[in-house]
Parts: structure tokens; C-alpha cells; sequence
């Protein structure tokens, strides 16, 4: 009986002025991971408040799985649409319940036009009572069946999944990832991605000094992150020989995290300028390790132009891998070792003289950092 999929819009809608951009996003978002995924539809945006899905003939099961990962969505139905006769309206609603075996039921009915909606639910549930011999139950319906009433159409359904909510993609822009393959920066990228962030990951590869294991781990979080990145594909950065510059680098032994970390932002920031984006997204967790108490994070973010968003911030490093469990991340969290280039005693704090030595050092590696950009690896997922 169901036919088509309605795609109700998240919080965005209450701004009347810009909904049809977002709209249009949102609709281009879902045909791009149509397209990804080898399925054919035709999506219809339905009085500028919601999107229409027609599957053409196609099972609705695997567009339903889909667009669970699509930000800017806040539910969706398989739905049936028919025309503004009540007396349609109710024969659907009765061949639903007679069909799933329905004894106890309740309306939901989504806006009216020109009845008021308790009296209107009303008269159409006591229509349904008399055509089937179920009953209403407003506390414990065995099926709750819901009408959205459009200007030229209603749509009946009987199920309501829950979407991802956010923005649609790529509506604020683009943001440049530093992706280290572990939990903390997969996870930040999906946050990012949730509120309408087009990403470009960036793997800073610091072979020899991590393991091959790292390496590998990075790789595929980079297919994890493609697989839910609600595009036609994800453009990915990698980037080898920053150990060499890192490694090099004069500058007291104890600032070399900082150094490192430093290095990942300048390269982020060159990368970004070159795509245009407009912020850095990193992974990182306040007070994690060395480089991420809230000096060292002040002494970094100042040696950068582009504004660094940090999506994980405040939240332990259990609740980071509990919920990337919950989008199948968590393979991530697996232990690959730790960078042999970190001093046994790396500085947690640093000023304005510690910013200043990194700046200078920035300086002098400016060139070489161009050369490695220029030399890395893009990739398309």
C-alpha cells in the first residue's frame, strides 16, 4: 500500500526566509547518496515543508535504511498520498487497519485546513469506528495512524523513524578534518557533518614514527567516514613527511608535541585556504593528553587563522566510544601505539615565549610544508 517516502525537514524549518535553500540542500544531499548507492528515485519538495521520495517501483526498505544517515533530516514515513477527499481518506485509513489486523487505533492528524484539528481527528475516527468496528485508543493504540494534510494532497502513514536531525550537508560551508583514524576525530567529523559541515579529512601520515598499524587504522576510518558522509563521495588529504620536518625541527625536546600539533594545524590551514573552507575540525578532548590541556589549545589555536572547531571537547573519552559504538566507529578505538617522536616528558603548559618559538619554527617550515601539500595524496571515498 506504501509507495513513496515523506522526508520531514529538522529544526531549520521555523526560518521561513531561507527554508527553500536548505530544502534544496537537503534534496540534493539525499540524491547524491541515492546515486552513491545505485538507487533511482524522483524527489519532489512538497509546499516548501517537506520532500517527497518516489522510489519508482523500487522496495522502500533500502531508502529507508539510508536516510537514517542523512543530517538535516528530523523523520521520515513510507507513505501513501491521496487526494483531499475524506471519503478516500477514510477508506485508506479502514483498509490499513483491516489489513494489519488492527482492533485498537489512533489519528494523528499533522494540520488541517480550514477545520479545527481535534474535530476534524474526531469525525474522521468515528468514520473509521463505523467502517471497521475497531476503536479508538488514545492511551495504548495497537497502530497509530498519522494523515499530513498538504495543499493539494494527504499523505497516510503508520510508522515514523527517527532521522539524524542537524543541518543538511554542506549548508555552513566546508571545514578542513585533522584525521588521525582513531575515534576522537571520526566522531568530530560526524558531529561536523550533523550540522550541515561539508568535510575534507586531512591524514597527516607521521611514518616512520607511527605504526604501520596506525597507518592501516587511519585508512579505514576514512571508508567509515565516506560511508556516512552524505555525498556522492568524500575528498580526503594525505599527507607525508611532516615526521621528517617535525623530527628536525630546533626547538626544545619538550615542546616537540606541541610542534607536531602545530605542524597538523599549519598544514590543515594551507589545505583549507586551498579548498576554500572556512574552519579546522580536530578531534580533540580537553585534557586528553599533553597537547590538549586548555594552555596548550590556547597556544595553538592562536598560531592558526582559521577558526578550530573542536566538537569533542568537553566529553570523556568513554562517552567518545560509546558513541561511536552507536554509528559502528568503534573499531576505531582499537590501541596501534603510540608516536615514537613523543618526549618522555612533553610540556602541558606553554605561553606567550612557547608561541612564539612554535610561530618561528612555523616560519621557517612554511616552504617545506607548501612542498608536502603539494606532493600529498587525494584521495576520493
Amino acid at each position: 500500500m506504501f509507495n513513496a517516502i515523506l522526508v520531514r525537514p529538522g529544526e531549520y524549518m521555523v526560518r521561513v526566509n531561507t527554508r527553500a535553500t536548505y530544502l534544496s540542500f537537503l534534496r540534493e544531499s539525499i540524491e547524491k547518496v541515492f546515486e552513491r548507492k545505485g538507487l533511482k528515485a524522483q524527489l519532489k519538495v512538497v509546499d516548501n515543508v517537506r520532500i517527497l521520495i518516489d522510489p519508482l517501483g523500487s522496495p522502500l526498505d533500502q531508502y529507508l535504511s539510508i536516510l537514517r544517515y542523512v543530517p538535516g533530516i528530523s523523520s521520515f514515513s513510507p507513505v501513501v498520498g491521496i487526494g483531499k477527499d475524506y471519503s478516500v481518506l477514510i477508506e485508506t485509513i479502514s483498509n490499513i487497519l483491516v489489513r494489519d489486523r488492527v482492533r485498537r487505533f489512533k489519528i494523528e492528524l499533522q494540520e488541517s485546513l480550514g477545520v479545527g484539528r481535534k474535530e476534524l481527528t474526531a469525525l474522521i475516527s468515528k468514520a473509521v469506528v463505523d467502517e471497521t468496528g475497531a476503536v479508538v485508543d488514545l492511551v495504548e493504540p495497537e497502530a497509530v495512524i498519522g494523515v499530513d494534510v498538504r495543499t493539494r494532497v494527504m499523505f497516510v502513514y503508520n510508522k515514523v523513524y527517527k532521522g539524524m536531525g542537524g543541518l543538511p550537508y554542506g549548508i555552513q560551508g566546508c571545514g578542513v578534518v585533522l584525521f588521525s583514524g582513531g575515534v576522537d576525530s571520526a566522531l568530530a567529523s560526524i558531529q561536523a557533518v550533523k550540522r550541515g559541515v561539508r568535510v575534507i579529512p586531512v591524514f597527516v601520515d607521521m611514518s616512520p614514527y607511527w605504526s604501520p598499524q596506525a597507518v592501516e587504522r587511519a585508512m579505514e576510518g576514512l571508508k567509515l567516514l565516506a560511508e556516512k558522509t552524505p555525498w556522492d563521495r568524500l575528498k580526503a588529504y594525505i599527507v607525508k613527511n611532516a615526521s621528517r620536518i617535525v623530527a628536525n625541527a630546533e626547538i626544545p625536546l619538550k615542546y616537540r608535541c606541541l610542534a607536531c600539533k602545530a605542524t597538523m594545524y599549519r598544514i590543515a590551514s594551507l589545505i583549507a585556504e586551498k579548498e576554500n573552507c572556512d574552519l579546522i575540525i580536530t578531534g580533540e578532548s580537553l585534557g586528553q593528553v599533553a597537547s590538549q590541556t586548555s594552555s596548550n589549545l590556547k597556544t595553538l589555536t592562536r598560531l592558526v587563522d582559521k577558526p578550530v572547531m573542536r566538537p569533542l571537547i568537553f566529553i570523556d573519552k568513554e562517552e567518545i566510544i560509546e558513541a561511536s559504538r552507536k554509528i559502528g566507529f568503534s573499531v576505531l578505538s582499537r590501541e596501534v601505539g603510540e608516536c615514537k617522536l613523543k618526549p618522555d616528558s612533553p610540556a602541558t603548559f606553554s605561553g606567550k615565549e612557547v608561541r612564539d618559538i612554535l610561530a618561528e619554527y612555523l616560519k621557517q617550515a612554511e616552504k617545506d610544508l607548501e612542498n608536502i601539500i603539494h606532493e600529498s595524496e587525494v584521495v576520493y571515498l
